[in-house]
């Protein structure tokens, strides 16, 4: 009897070795067509990664953590399945990090590498300068953002990569 379950067990596992495989695919040929800039990952509970004079903030919350007077202010609709990612770029100048005006693209995309529709669009107030989108998402699902910020007059992007598991009941 025990000789069926190592079959059985190899039989459940084939689905999973085909999504290690297909994404590991993936990622190598994302790699093969990016940049030649390295893309850095951010580890769990990290928010935030320095590149020289550079750092960049990134966090994520559902849209229904928002106060309402915010959301209304940006035509954002609270949600438990609606998540929002907030990229800031900030530069140090004279040893204060200042908010600084640039680009960012973002690629979200779940664990089965299915792309989510993400426009990333820049808020302005007195003393920041924010970068925001919004997705729709499911409960316990992990999202990866491909994060593509470029400050303003410089050439090269700096590229990362933020993974976030949402909670929506």
């Amino acid at each position: 009897m025990n000789n069926t379950m190592p079959g059985t067990l190899n039989l459940l596992l084939l689905p999973l070795l085909w999504v290690f495989t297909c994404l590991s695919a993936c990622d190598s040929s994302q790699q093969a067509i990016g940049e030649d800039v390295a893309k850095v990952e951010f580890a769990q509970h990290e928010n935030q990664k320095v590149f020289g004079n550079y750092t960049i903030h990134v966090n994520t919350l559902t849209t229904d953590q928002l106060p309402s007077e915010v959301a209304r202010k940006y035509k954002i609709a609270r949600s438990k399945s609606k998540a929002m990612l907030n990229v800031v770029i900030t530069k140090n100048i004279d040893g204060a990090d200042k908010p600084v005006t640039g680009t960012v693209i973002t690629v979200a995309r779940n664990l089965a590498s299915q792309i989510k529709d993400m426009e990333m669009r820049e808020i302005i107030e007195q003393d920041a300068i924010y970068y925001i989108g919004v997705i729709s998402v499911d409960n316990e699902e992990n999202i990866i953002f491909d994060i593509e910020a470029t400050p303003v007059n410089k050439s090269e992007p700096f590229l990362m990569t933020y993974r976030q598991q949402f909670f929506t009941e």
